[in-house]
């Protein structure tokens, strides 16, 4: 009996056994870094597509020219003078599209993506150090599951991780862009927190660096930094009480304005709007629908993925919350606030568009949206917390293990049953590609085209792509040399004329989602 007694306390032991924090956060980076090889791998597929080019076509002159990698600089700033007059002041954007990774080399265009992982990453997780460490007083641990859990959904999750990492010019534009808003918000915070006199000094000017470059950036991601800005210094003034600390905000402010100035001013952008004559709303009526399409996109931005991992999170959110040393008042505030920041990601688009906007535009939504459902999250599982320690009552703790498997079989089987899984989950589609060996050879048929077209031939003719994996084929060339795409390949590589012609008869496309 005695030995019946010991079994059965181990086995009640094992299986009420509670991993620590700690743990949780060790397998939360482990399940990070799982969900990113298929990502990392599939990047050395990546090829560029036409804005690639024209962009780049600067960067790559001025570095023939002058015979040194250097020269890429004054191209790129080229670019930016050009496209200001000619097209469009998102003078930050265009800076980093015309240094496309291809202007070293068509083997160096991985970089691309890489460097957008890298980025996006650093935004994401020193934003949420900032929020949950140097705001809130939360605990290391708990921080880590945190970075780890929302880096994991906004990667994995991205409303098209086509145009998002794989496309360098859209995934800069936005998704890079937006990593430099995240970052920005990130030193603002952090300016009205820290002491130390050089340790300001240093903020300041990397805030001043950084409003340069939110502002000159796509025009989600400048309205949002602006009212993010505006955010932190309300924040500073009415809810820190610290007005004078408000103040260092002020060289980031003018520098903010003055740069989304330059940007909403560009005479390129009277040029690109004579293009869109009719399609776009008035500012009123802008700002009106884009809480229709705020309401409408709600869904879609969340499904029940993210619902699954919000309720995993809750309780490390709940042992977190209870030791911060912030009270967590008005959420409901907080909520009508994160609605309008997010409700502004469409209005840009809604003005000049007269829609929501394009899958790259709304990849920076996106991410602005799922970053804010889970800051709401902390923020009233934090205000929950209070009320009930307030009526001397107190509740739950970290679950036992079985928790995690479980809550990871219901998140299989929601992805089990989704309808376009390579396509709404970047990891299994870039696992997808590269397994089925698409990926490989879509990038073999692509190698052979620049073979052809560093020929002497001055006009080229190009087979179609027989395979077309969705998470890199952009898309393809076509048979009318004067197709924009056509003519920016042909510049890049010096042709009179470059076109797509099927001489073997119909091309066997492959599919481009399983």
């Amino acid at each position: 009996m005695t030995d019946m007694g010991n079994f059965s306390k181990k086995l009640k032991k094992i299986f009420f056994w509670k991993p620590s924090v700690r743990l949780t956060a060790v397998f939360a980076l482990l399940a990070l870094a799982l969900l990113l090889v298929p990502l990392v791998r599939i990047s050395f597929y990546a090829v560029p597509w036409y804005d690639d080019y024209n962009y780049g076509s600067f960067a790559k002159a001025w570095m023939e020219m002058t015979d040194s990698p250097w020269g890429g600089l004054k191209g790129a700033l080229s670019c930016v003078k050009t496209q200001w007059y000619a097209w469009q002041g998102t003078y930050s954007s265009i800076f980093f599209m015309a240094l496309m990774p291809g202007i070293w080399g068509e083997d160096k265009y991985f970089l691309g993506p890489l460097f957008l992982f890298a980025l996006l990453l650093t935004g994401i997780f020193v934003l949420v150090k900032v929020l949950v460490m140097d705001v809130a007083g939360g605990d290391g641990a708990s921080c880590v599951v945190l970075q780890s859990v929302t880096a994991a959904v906004v990667i994995v999750l991205i409303y098209s991780s086509q145009a998002g990492f794989f496309w360098y010019n859209a995934g800069i534009h936005y998704v890079g862009m937006h990593a430099f808003c995240l970052l920005f918000t990130a030193c603002v915070i952090k300016l009205l927190l820290v002491s130390g006199r050089l340790k300001r000094i240093a903020l300041v000017i990397l805030s001043m660096l950084l409003a340069l470059l939110v502002a000159g950036s796509n025009y989600v991601t400048a309205l949002q930094g602006g009212l993010l800005l505006l955010s932190v210094g309300a924040a500073g003034i009415f809810w820190y009480k610290k007005p004078k600390r408000t103040l260092l905000l002020l060289p980031a402010v003018c520098v903010y304005a003055v740069g989304f100035y330059k940007n909403a001013a560009a005479p390129g952008n009277q040029v690109r709007a004579r293009s869109y004559v009719g399609w776009g709303l008035s500012p009123l009526s802008a700002v009106w629908h884009s809480f229709l399409e705020a309401f409408g996109h709600m869904w879609e931005f969340t499904g029940f993925i993210t619902l699954a991992v919000m309720v995993l999170l809750l309780p490390v959110i709940w042992q977190m919350v209870k030791k911060c040393r912030i009270s967590f008042h008005l959420p409901g505030l907080v909520a009508v606030w994160s609605l309008c920041l997010y409700a502004t990601g469409f209005t840009s688009s809604l003005y000049s568009l007269g829609h929501a906007g394009l899958s790259r535009t709304l990849n920076a939504v996106k991410i602005t949206w799922q970053l804010l459902l889970i800051l709401n999250e902390v923020y009233i599982l934090g205000w929950l917390s209070g009320c009930l320690e307030k009526r001397k009552k107190g509740f739950g703790s970290l679950p036992c293990w079985w928790f995690y498997p479980i809550l990871g079989a219901v998140m299989l089987a929601i992805f089990s049953v989704s309808p376009n899984q390579a396509g709404n989950y970047s990891s299994f589609g870039a696992y997808y590609y590269v397994h089925t060996g698409e990926a490989y050879n879509f990038y073999q048929e692509y190698l052979k085209r620049v073979e052809i077209l560093k020929s002497s031939e001055p006009d080229v003719v190009l087979s179609p792509y027989h395979y077309r994996p969705w998470l890199l084929c952009m898309g393809d060339l076509s048979d009318d040399p004067d197709n924009e795409a056509n003519r920016a390949v042909a510049n890049w590589y010096g042709k009179s004329s470059v076109v797509v012609k099927d001489t073997k008869g119909a091309s066997a496309w492959n599919r481009m989602l399983p």
